[in-house]
């Protein structure tokens, strides 16, 4: 999705009930679906090595490949590169207006990308994935996290404009704000066509997020799903762990659980394997999600054609600022 915001923007995000706790030892990638994250059926196999003796951690770069490809996914990153070119214009845009105004503004870097402006936000599916990083968690922890930026009255005001005056727009779970005047609204305005074309821009995107939503809630009566779940149940029994479904096997976990020794956490990733329960349980969420755009073409096609425009000029902005 193209980071049209800045990472040092205020916000202000709402999500309410208490969060899922989360588990991250040795490393553990648990399924993180923003809001927003998303078609195909992938051709996977998630083979299983009866002599290896021992767990062998899930592919990274399959795990990355299976979770991008899920239908909202592909809809909100369908070009990284535009992408990156619409945040460097953005941040272009935005050091001129600051140094117009008298203050230093150092761009920020492109960002690691990401499934949607509200990923914060975490929910639990498909339990533990992998005792190993995905790629895109190895390349983020690899890169050296950006200097802190030099922030006073002086450049908030230049940045964000005036606090009182903000646009916003909300889906059923979630409120999220905007500045609406500053360097960084007049960035945005330009990229996108206009203070309406904005609006437009977060509204769509809370739209796109509460879809991932509604068809993470929809897996609960999902036959298929269901079928998965009692195939991966009866592999466990077999090897002595009891368990309904990998996430409620996940989050009932003690605290301080080695992820990476621990046995029934070993059974539980072979019993994913023998029973091909990602790749199932993926296919599920990406049909759903599939019938949830099919019911909103109209949004998705607006969300397009803003990604177009805001490429476009993208493009004249750094074109424009070439050598």
């Amino acid at each position: 999705m193209p980071p049209t915001s800045s990472p040092t923007e205020p916000s202000d995000q709402q999500p309410p009930g208490p969060r899922a706790r989360s588990r991250r030892k040795a490393g553990v990638f648990l399924l993180v679906l923003a809001p927003v994250v998303l078609a195909a059926t992938i051709g996977w196999s998630l083979g299983h090595d009866e002599d290896a003796g021992a767990t062998r951690p899930a592919d990274a770069a399959e795990l990355t490949a299976l979770r991008n490809s899920l239908p909202l996914q592909a809809l909100l990153n369908s070009s990284p590169d535009a992408a990156r070119r619409a945040h460097r214009a953005e941040q272009s845009l935005i050091a001129a207006c600051m140094t117009d105004r008298g203050v230093r503004y150092d761009k920020a870097p492109d960002p690691a990308p990401a499934g949607s402006e509200t990923a914060g936000t975490t929910q639990l599916h498909f339990g533990i994935e992998s005792v190993g990083p995905t790629d895109g968690e190895a390349a983020a922890g690899s890169q050296r996290p950006p200097a802190e930026r030099r922030r006073d009255k002086a450049f908030d005001l230049a940045l964000y404009g005036d606090p009182e005056k903000r646009i916003s727009a909300r889906n059923k779970a979630i409120r999220v704000t905007r500045p609406a005047t500053g360097c960084l609204a007049e960035a945005q305005t330009r990229l996108l066509g206009g203070k309406d074309a904005r609006r437009r821009d977060l509204d769509l995107r809370l739209v796109l997020d509460q879809g991932e939503r509604d068809a993470s809630a929809a897996l609960a009566d999902d036959p298929g799903l269901r079928t998965a779940d009692a195939d991966w149940s009866a592999c466990m029994a077999d090897q002595g762990v009891k368990a309904a479904t990998p996430a409620r096997f996940a989050q009932r976990l003690p605290e301080g659980t080695d992820l990476a020794t621990d046995p029934s956490v070993a059974a539980d990733l072979d019993c994913k394997r023998r029973t091909d329960y990602l790749e199932r349980a993926y296919g599920r969420l990406a049909a759903l999600q599939r019938n949830w755009l099919d019911r909103h073409a109209e949004d998705a096609d607006a969300w397009r054609s803003l990604r177009v425009r805001e490429a476009k000029e993208a493009d004249e902005v750094l074109g424009s600022r070439a050598g």
